[in-house]
């Protein structure tokens, strides 16, 4: 693993943060961890998508669920 790329991504991931929550946007921690995890190269970004996709779809099955 490049340490260059990996300082550089972190810095990426820290700056997008940042700009959300400068507009007002609260990240939850497991949001939160999933972004570690790019910053720390261990997942990529379409990873964290489909992450995040998931966990979407989840909650708008769970509410169809509750509607019933």
């Amino acid at each position: 693993m490049d340490m260059e790329s990996k300082e550089e991504m972190r810095k990426n991931v820290d700056s997008a943060i940042k700009v959300h929550e400068l507009e007002g946007f609260k990240f939850t921690e497991e949001e939160l961890a999933v972004f570690d995890r790019i910053a720390n190269l261990e997942i990529t970004t379409e990873e964290a998508r489909e992450i995040f996709r998931e966990k979407l779809a989840g909650k708008k099955r769970r509410r169809l669920y509750e509607r019933k």
